[in-house]
């Protein structure tokens, strides 16, 4: 509460009728605390012993009358500016009755300059809003006696023994649920998780209202929330805050949590046993959505979910994000303009500094959820109002509080010091000239390290496998593979015995008065056969695979055995140089001008022990990539590129890139191929063209114009 000193009254004003008082739980020092609920418009406030002392004796004189009073009656030391302050509060927050038509003017000009239009309201609240549709609380009452068993200390036990089984059968087959998370993100997919959202948030909020009539807590309404064009269930379990006792209101903030954790725990242990099919997918809906909600959303203490009430209680700090950012705020004038603004509050040993901490990482986790909130509006319309949207999101809920911190500051510009203002507009010049000026930098891009001369080894047509390779290492024409095709060698046999049956026909037509005239005709015969005998046997010949080069065979199919019958070019297995290696990068169309041959590059191979290996531009094409060089770079794939399906189904690049051949200066440690980043070379450029460039590509591309 603000205790600035206002002027000496001699006559306190009338308290509103409505307003109740109730005990609250202690404050952090063990002094006692109360609560007033203003019922009209809902809202709480927390006082200590002195004000309540003040309110007791409020209808008993002026200021000097109360403070004397206490002191004399308490052990508190009061003062007339303590009941200053305190009538100064509630006016300020609109608690006092007003009688006179001076004050009713006075709150009408309040209630003008604090409305807002209906283009602000329409923009604050058609991402959220509320419909309340039941009341629930007579239902509430009777179940939760039918009900009771879900709050013993034998099924919390229970539960957790569940869980652990449960993640631990998920551990020893990981890479089947990681597949199946991966697989199930498809349209089909989409609707098991919004039908699993459902399930779990369900849950969720009758956990809060079980929870709350437990304790006898009324729960006024329950309905559904719109939240970014999402419905979703919510309890109103506001009058949480008559109960004195900190542990049960902890309760009722986790108990949403707690079932769906609850939830996912049973869905993971049974996803764990259960056969393939329907209902286990069904079960791996519900565990994922129940593990990822809770533990990612609702546990966060940065918006206001169960996670910042739960917070709020544990540290018995309320309005836990409005007093952390007034602390920040404070804290940032008096660091960057050197003002000697009062703190609004001082917190015992580095309660200050924890709570500055608190609100700078909630306005940058903020940050990411309105962007993320921004680019779901954006993406929900058609091009050029989702875009308005876009923008509009961005100024309301990012722009707008850092404009309307700027313009504080410009209020306190007289009480600045002048060299720190100076400094304010040096600053933003600076900047610009670094935008300007050109910078040598570096090309970051993501690539496909791979041998520089490969080869897949094929079957040119289908055959049946006679022998493998036994080796690793292969000389230039070695056999490698050997098959066979029956339907060859049956014809190559034929050709070959029709072609002597003319042979020994041709022997039969000596002497005869006749033959001359049919020697031509067998002899066309006879050359047609053994040509045919001939192209059957080079046939065959195709299915004595050799080495084009020495080198290395990887990537050697399990499943080949001889016996084994493989269909027209399949890949059998690489043949690969380990001389000399690689990498294909693809580069955004923005930063190919910046590149030429002979550029140095630097490359971090993934998913090996982190090392930089060094290299050379050698080429760079001149037109666009449109299909990636192995699928691990999709980014559908757990990879660094998007894609999108192609007309035929295919992954197609999202954005344009280009091709840049980086040739390694010495094979890696571990020589095979794997994804890579690189970090090339490039010419120097401003950043702030290049920004701007990439912004009005970006513009011109999702606007559709």
């Amino acid at each position: 509460m603000d205790r600035s000193v206002s002027a000496v009254r001699t006559a306190l004003p009338s308290l509103r009728e409505e307003l109740r008082l109730a005990p609250g739980a202690a404050n952090g020092n063990g002094s006692p605390a109360w609560v007033m609920h203003d019922p009209v418009n809902n809202r709480f406030f927390r006082i200590g012993w002195l004000d309540f002392e003040i309110l007791l004796r409020w209808s008993q004189g002026s200021a000097e009358q109360i403070a004397a009073q206490i002191r004399a009656e308490t052990t508190l030391h009061a003062l007339a500016e303590d009941v200053d302050a305190l009538a100064e509060f509630l006016a300020q927050h609109c608690l006092i009755r007003i009688a006179s038509s001076e004050g009713v003017t006075a709150l009408q000009r309040r209630a003008q300059a604090q409305s807002t239009g209906w283009r602000q309201q329409l923009l604050r609240h058609y991402l959220f809003f509320r419909i309340p549709l039941v009341h629930p609380q007579f239902w509430l009452a009777r179940m939760v006696v039918q009900l009771e068993w879900l709050f013993s200390g034998a099924l919390a036990g229970a539960l957790l023994l569940i869980a652990l089984l449960g993640l631990f059968l998920v551990t020893r087959q990981w890479d089947v649920f990681a597949h199946t998370f991966v697989d199930q993100l498809s349209w089909s997919g989409l609707l098991g998780y919004a039908a699993a959202l459902v399930v779990a948030k369900t849950l969720h909020e009758a956990g809060h209202a079980l929870t709350a009539a437990r304790y006898g807590v009324r729960v006024a309404h329950m309905g559904i929330a719109w939240v970014v064009f999402f419905p979703m269930l919510y309890t109103d379990t506001s009058e949480s805050w008559k109960l004195t006792n900190p542990r049960q209101r902890l309760a009722i903030a986790s108990a949403g949590i707690v079932a769906e954790l609850a939830l996912a725990a049973l869905a993971t242990l049974a996803w764990s046993l259960a056969p393939d099919g329907s209902l286990r997918n069904a079960l791996f809906y519900l565990a994922t959505t129940g593990w990822l909600l809770s533990l990612a959303i609702n546990a966060s203490p940065f918006m206001r979910f169960d996670g910042y009430f739960i917070l709020c209680d544990l540290l018995d700090l309320p309005n836990l994000h409005e007093r952390s950012a007034a602390l920040a705020r404070t804290w940032l004038r008096r660091t960057l303009l050197g003002l000697p603004v009062p703190w609004p509050e001082r917190l015992p040993g580095q309660g200050n500094a924890l709570m500055i901490i608190f609100a700078v990482l909630t306005w940058i986790y903020r940050l990411a959820v309105f962007f993320g909130i921004a680019l779901i509006v954006y993406h929900s319309f058609f091009k050029v109002l989702g875009l308005a949207l876009f923008a509009l999101e961005i100024y309301y809920f990012i722009l707008r509080p850092i404009h309307a911190e700027v313009r504080a500051w410009f209020a306190l510009r007289e009480k600045i010091a002048p060299w720190r203002r100076r400094s304010a507009w040096l600053l933003p010049v600076l900047l610009l000239l670094s935008g300007l000026l050109p910078w040598p930098g570096h090309v970051a891009a993501s690539g496909w390290l791979h041998a520089g001369r490969q080869h897949i080894v094929h079957a040119p047509f289908a055959g049946r496998l006679v022998t493998l390779p036994t080796t690793v290492t292969v000389d230039a024409g070695q056999a490698l593979f050997l098959l066979e095709a029956p339907e060859l060698a049956i014809s190559a046999g034929r050709a070959g015995a029709l072609a002597a049956a003319r042979g020994r026909e041709l022997l039969g037509l000596i002497g005869l008065p006749e033959g001359e005239a049919r020697r031509n005709s067998v002899e066309q015969q006879q050359a047609q056969f053994v040509a045919e005998e001939q192209l059957y046997r080079q046939e065959q010949l195709r299915l004595q695979l050799t080495a084009p080069f020495a080198g290395q065979l990887r990537d050697l199919d399990e499943n080949l055995q001889p016996g084994v019958w493989v269909h027209p070019r399949q890949p059998l297995a690489i043949i690969i140089d380990p001389k000399s290696w690689v990498v294909d990068a693809l580069v955004e169309e923005v930063d190919i001008a910046r590149l030429a041959p002979g550029n140095r590059a630097r490359v971090l191979i993934e998913g090996q022990n982190p090392y930089f290996l060094s290299g050379q531009v050698s080429e760079i094409d001149a037109g666009r990539t449109q299909n990636l060089p192995h699928p691990l770079l999709d980014a559908k794939h757990g990879g660094p590129l998007p894609t999108v399906a192609g007309a035929a189904g295919e992954s197609v690049l999202r954005d344009a890139r280009y091709r840049v051949r980086i040739v390694l200066d010495a094979p890696p440690h571990s020589p095979q191929m794997a994804v890579a980043r690189v970090d090339i070379e490039g010419a120097a450029q401003a950043w702030l063209g290049s920004a701007l460039e990439r912004w009005a590509a970006l513009l011109i591309r999702e606007s559709g114009f």
